[in-house]
């Protein structure tokens, strides 16, 4: 190739790759552009958008509010309407009903589904007003046969509510409060009738007795005592209100303990006159732990000591160590100890011909 030549190629490769990168600058170029308008493009949608999402998210905030305030608004409602009507116990299905959408409610919250959720919340208030209203028809019928039937009284407390104990009393049925002031009966629904004195009889007696000496201070009834009416009930508390409220104090948080002595079968010669010395002992040492004693008969051969405590709650400990001490001390007798029990042996109410009598023996 002559030199002539080859000068001529190299120019003309020379301009092509002039040429070529001309052209991929052209097209960095127009890519450059193209990627600057869309985002050019892509701010002014966004510019235009934000303020929508803005609002978006700020009627979603007002939203979630809002659905909170509705659902603890109505769980508020539901506690007062049970506080005050006990709507499970009156009318149970819709309360079953009312928890189910609670939980729904709350599911729906949970999920972000505000909207749901507050108009569960205003379905809810609708069928609580529901529930409250026939509740609240359940209980004045309740009250009204109630007025009527006759009661069974197992004690007076100092309680100036109605309150139920549950189904623990005779037959299984309530045991409630019938109020008057500031005390108040604690009776159960039952026939006019005389109680026989079965153990079954006199176990459920007491049974109620220790439930209710676990919160209050008891004046306790004669057992089988029956009232003919509600009327007549309060009737009796008004007249016997200030007696009543009296030995209400003496046994304020008061229960009664029992110990007795008996002789162990192994001894065959009991020294009388030393075991009335024990007896003595036994009787001080256990009196020093209780506000009042009382001496109950004697009733068998080896039954030494029958005696019956009045003792305050907080000093039992006090007062079962002491038995306790006493067992190891004198071996030869059985201390038998019982209790808790209502104050029987110190003041107890039976209906008499004079009406409502509070006791003490």
């Amino acid at each position: 190739m002559t030199r002539k030549k080859y000068e001529k190629l190299r120019k003309k490769r020379f301009k092509e790759r002039e040429e070529r990168f001309k052209r991929e600058k052209e097209r960095i170029e127009k890519q450059k552009k193209a990627l600057e308008q869309r985002k050019r493009v892509e701010a002014e949608r966004r510019r235009r958008i934000k303020p929508k999402l803005l609002e978006k998210e700020k009627l979603q905030r007002e939203k979630r509010k809002k659905a909170r305030e509705a659902i603890t608004s109505v769980k508020t409602v539901v506690e007062e309407v049970e506080e005050k009507t006990k709507a499970s116990l009156y009318v149970p299905k819709m309360t079953q009903k009312i928890n189910e959408m609670l939980i729904d409610a709350e599911k729906s919250f949970g999920s972000a589904d505000y909207e749901k959720a507050l108009n569960l919340s205003y379905e809810i208030k609708g069928l609580m007003e529901k529930a409250r209203l026939e509740a609240s028809r359940k209980i004045e019928e309740k009250r009204r046969r109630r007025r009527e039937e006759a009661k069974y009284f197992y004690c007076v407390i100092p309680f100036r509510k109605e309150k139920s104990f549950g189904n623990i009393g005779m037959n299984h049925s309530e045991v409630y409060t019938v109020p008057y002031r500031d005390v108040a009966a604690v009776v159960s629904d039952s026939p006019m009738k005389d109680y026989e004195l079965t153990e079954d009889n006199t176990r459920r007696h007491g049974t109620v007795l220790r439930q209710i000496m676990e919160e209050h201070t008891v004046v306790p009834v004669e057992f089988g005592t029956t009232i003919k009416n509600e009327r007549i009930l309060r009737r009796l508390l008004g007249k016997a209100y200030d007696p009543t409220r009296e030995w209400l104090k003496l046994v304020d948080n008061m229960v009664e303990l029992g110990v007795k002595a008996v002789l162990d079968e192994d001894i065959v010669y009991f020294d009388r006159k030393k075991g009335k010395e024990r007896i003595s002992d036994i009787l001080e040492s256990l009196s020093s732990k209780a506000k009042q004693a009382f001496m109950g008969d004697i009733f068998t051969d080896r039954l030494v000591l029958n005696a019956s405590y009045l003792v305050d709650k907080d000093d039992m400990d006090a007062f079962s160590e002491e038995v306790s001490r006493l067992r190891e001390k004198y071996s030869m007798l059985k201390l038998l100890y019982s209790g808790p029990w209502a104050p029987y042996n110190f003041v107890y109410i039976k209906i008499g011909a004079e009406g409502m009598e509070v006791t003490k023996k």
